[in-house]
């Protein structure tokens, strides 16, 4: 796809990589920005004005995707304010910490909730957008917990392994005029609590001896957006740490 001109939407766009995202999108001429944010007002404002600074019109919408109303009402105004939708970035999840025995009935709704059910739903209401036009592409962003054990992130892990059988059951679903794939990254961005020393650690794990960057993420979903011949697939940005 040549997104020249075209209409993106990326939920969780306010911060770190959905943001980092947001900006590659606009940089690859897109023409009007859509993305998404929960509680996060002051990033959201200033992520909207470095996307405007590429020519890009930006609308900024406040949506917890627990709620699918929220959803459907953001769909809704994506629809009444340009007409269309060509790309649509599932970025947005929430990461708890449990063990396995701490985990909670409720603790696990909510993360499933946002991390599955909600990128679902914003896929099944961004096709019907889509389909109205000349079709689209949607790219899944996952993550390692979702191909390997997460023990201290149990339910993390069962949302995300959720979202890639929901990637290649779309790309099935919604062929031949939507393509869905994915994108799993590694060690590309130190998570707040995590300390520099810790951060520092996880490259013994990474074949590569090194850790990535928002921009290697990037990098896969501008070649998932180009790349007219692949759906149903998932590109893995970890440096190697999911082969061992």
């Amino acid at each position: 796809m040549d997104l020249s001109g075209g209409c993106v939407l990326v939920t969780g766009g306010a911060h770190r990589v959905g943001k980092a995202i947001a900006l590659t999108l606009a940089k690859m001429g897109a023409a009007q920005v859509v993305f998404t944010f929960n509680s996060s007002v002051e990033a959201a404002e200033k992520s909207a004005q470095e996307i405007r600074s590429f020519g890009c019109e930006v609308l900024a919408i406040r949506c917890d995707q627990s709620d699918i109303q929220q959803i459907d009402a953001t769909l809704e105004m994506v629809q009444k304010r340009f007409g269309r939708l060509d790309v649509l970035i599932n970025s947005a999840s929430v990461l708890f910490e449990g063990e396995f025995h701490e985990v909670t009935p409720e603790n696990w709704d909510q993360v499933m909730n946002i991390n599955a059910r909600g990128p679902f739903f914003f896929m099944q209401k961004a096709a019907s957008l889509m389909l109205a036009g000349d079709g689209g592409v949607i790219v899944n962003i996952i993550d390692e917990s979702a191909v390997k054990p997460a023990l201290r992130w149990v339910h993390h892990g069962a949302s995300k392994s959720a979202l890639w059988n929901i990637t290649r059951s779309g790309s099935m679903a919604l062929a031949p005029h939507i393509r869905v794939n994915a994108v799993l990254p590694g060690a590309v961005l130190k998570p707040p609590d995590y300390t520099d020393e810790y951060w520092e650690g996880l490259i013994s794990n990474i074949p590569l001896r090194k850790l990535g960057s928002a921009e290697d993420v990037c990098q896969a979903v501008e070649y998932l957006i180009k790349a007219d011949f692949v759906t149903g697939q998932m590109i893995v940005v970890d440096g190697g740490a999911t082969v061992q």
